[in-house]
């Protein structure tokens, strides 16, 4: 009878157990991504980390940051050591737990010198010409023509080198182009822009536990951010 009555027990706290942690929520939400000027800046500030603290923070969960590549932030997430990639757009990973929603529209530009080209053509133009960019952006992923790509560590050495004819073109995210402009390197008047992808980005969630819950709140409260007008402060407060 102690036996039965001991075993009912160690039944019922360990069902008390596991109810609590079902029904409980993450404390914190770790996202690698990689650096993009405005949107995920290293100290914490840009638009896309603004957008994850409205999304989490109101509901007990804490925003952590780790900066990587875009190939870096999607192995973390493969290997539990973050619990979303950003800015990954869900058919380039097999397998993944991509967010419901894009939570931003971003547009990559390239640039190039007036005297190099007579007509732009879209991503015809690219075709077989020495792109550069920065390493691990993988833009060579997203375009539907082959490329020389030409990887780099910064962006004021694309710039140098695009001023020399050593490439035709610097392909880079609209706020970074800006950005780098901004510095004075080059003479801008020589140079001219045209916009070659429309991305949206995506969260890619670890497909875990954990990474389930947080795609699920992201995509219930993610909606409602937009419908109340919070998403629109936000790039407006970016002027994205």
């Amino acid at each position: 009878m102690k036996k039965a009555a001991f075993s009912i027990l160690i039944f019922l706290l360990s069902t008390i157990y596991f109810s609590a942690l079902a029904g409980s929520s993450p404390a914190e939400i770790v996202l690698a991504s990689q650096e993009w000027a405005n949107a995920t800046n290293k100290d914490g500030t840009g638009l896309y980390w603004d957008i994850f603290r409205a999304v989490y923070e109101p509901v007990g969960i804490k925003t952590k940051f780790i900066i990587r590549s875009y190939k870096g932030s999607v192995s973390l997430v493969r290997k539990n050591q973050a619990d979303a990639a950003v800015g990954i757009h869900p058919e380039k990973i097999q397998g993944a737990l991509s967010s419901r929603y894009p939570f931003v529209k971003d547009y990559v530009l390239v640039l190039f010198k007036k005297t190099k080209l007579y007509q732009w053509n879209g991503q015809e133009t690219l075709e077989d010409k020495k792109v550069g960019w920065i390493k691990g952006y993988s833009f060579d992923e997203y375009l539907e023509v082959p490329v020389i790509k030409r990887e780099f560590a910064k962006r004021e050495n694309i710039l140098r080198r695009l001023d020399k004819d050593q490439i035709d073109f610097y392909m880079d995210t609209r706020n970074d182009v800006e950005s780098v402009l901004n510095k004075g390197i080059i003479d801008v008047t020589r140079y001219t822009v045209e916009t070659v992808l429309e991305l949206e980005r995506y969260l890619l969630f670890a497909n875990n536990i954990k990474g389930k819950e947080l795609k699920k709140i992201f995509d219930d409260r993610f909606p409602d951010l937009v419908k109340s007008g919070e998403i629109e402060k936000l790039l407006a407060k970016w002027n994205w």
